[in-house]
């Protein structure tokens, strides 16, 4: 008898370490894969040897941070906690993932619709899925007409727009080009804005005091733009080049748009979301051209580092001198849009580019600063160049 008793523990256990077993190998190949992508992000970081930035900060009399209680690391639902959004209509491009999913969720929590275009309806539905006041819609925003088909129906429906923010965007995408042959990191970041924006104007003036929300980056600091050979026809191409281009476009055209506009209470501003590594950008940036497997892979990378800490542990690691180097999580990176689209602080302001929910201070082109704007991004003769170069891309015209 008691021999079959110890037969039978020994069986029990064998069964439990098979179980055991079983659980603990995909959570080894889980953690591999895990602390892989954080090192190879953290290998791939030069900000830890970044001296802490103590050169020249430009004074100016429109570009001068405010005094207000938000910072890098705030996030959008402390920005709208004491607003009543009700009747209030946003429409934004990328509205349904990273950063703009998150200004979306605090818009519509104070009671605001949010009209989000995406050209990938199923990718917006889910991520969008059971939030209240939201409307999805497709456009391409490489596709002209796409952006047609959206306006005209949008225009019909006689409503207003209180913010138009073009957040959506790709990043470092290698050489490609849309359809009418332009380069398609500038055919989607800027041309496409640009082209909604204006067809978008008549349902903006309707709301007597509108906003632009223009997402540049912080790599705009990179370069300028290339205007003699801005589709890389002769230049050599660079991914990272042809990103900063795009995101100094955008700046400039925030400046030019707030000139033209302001007559009409619309206000226009570039936004800098802040350095933000689990964000979906780099999954959206693979939509049109890449496989499935690589785009569930970077989605569910960035995921998992969402969820599992990966920014603040990354931040750990790296430890930063320079506040503007400290990574952000995808929440906090929506916070300067949720700012910069219903901040009374702007109100009668305009072409300013804003980061850490805040004007951001002007500092020389070429500094390493890893914090403000460049000349090159404020400057109103290149704005005004932008400007007639987007419209002649675009075939686009804008009429007073």
């Amino acid at each position: 008898m008691k021999k079959n008793n110890k037969k039978i523990k020994k069986k029990k256990w064998s069964i439990r370490k098979i179980i055991t077993l079983t659980l603990s190998i995909p959570l080894a190949i889980f953690l591999i894969f895990y602390f892989g992508i954080i090192l190879l992000f953290v290998s791939k970081d030069t900000s830890k040897d970044t001296p802490l930035y103590t050169g020249e900060i430009i004074a100016d009399s429109k570009q001068t941070p405010l005094n207000n209680s938000w910072g890098h690391f705030t996030e959008p639902k402390e920005i709208v906690e004491d607003l009543d959004l009700s009747g209030k209509i946003f429409v934004m491009t990328g509205g349904h993932t990273g950063t703009g999913r998150e200004a979306t969720k605090a818009f519509i929590s104070k009671g605001a619709t949010v009209i989000a275009l995406t050209n990938d309806m199923d990718w917006a539905k889910r991520n969008l899925k059971g939030l209240p006041n939201v409307e999805i819609e497709y456009l391409d925003l490489q596709k002209p007409k796409t952006i047609d088909n959206f306006t005209q129906k949008f225009l019909k429906s006689g409503r207003k727009i209180d913010v138009l923010i073009n957040s959506a965007g790709i990043h470092n995408t290698p050489l490609q080009r849309d359809d009418r042959g332009n380069e398609r990191q500038f055919s989607v970041n800027v041309l496409g804005h640009f082209e909604l924006t204006l067809k978008l104007l008549p349902a903006l003036k309707k709301a007597k005091g509108a906003r632009i929300i223009n997402l540049s980056s912080r790599g705009h600091r990179i370069n300028n733009v290339y205007f003699d050979d801005i589709n890389f026809e002769h230049t050599p191409y660079d991914g990272m080049k042809a990103y900063a281009q795009s995101k100094t476009a955008l700046s400039l055209l925030s400046v030019k748009e707030d000139q033209l506009f302001k007559q009409y209470n619309i206000r226009a501003f570039a936004v800098h979301p802040g350095p933000i590594p689990t964000t979906d950008l780099f999954a959206g940036s693979l939509v049109g051209y890449s496989s499935d497997f690589k785009f569930w892979y970077t989605e569910f990378a960035a995921k998992c580092l969402r969820t599992f800490w990966g920014t603040e542990i990354m931040n750990f690691l790296r430890k930063p001198k320079n506040e503007g180097d400290i990574f952000k999580t995808v929440k906090q990176g929506g916070a300067t849009t949720a700012w910069a689209s219903v901040s009374s602080q702007l109100n009668n302001k305009g072409g300013l580019y804003l980061e850490d929910c805040n004007i951001a201070p002007i500092v020389p082109n070429g500094s390493n600063a890893p914090f403000g704007v460049r000349p090159w991004a404020l400057d109103k003769y290149n704005a005004e160049r932008i400007w007639s170069i987007c419209e002649k891309m675009t075939g686009v015209y804008y009429n007073d």
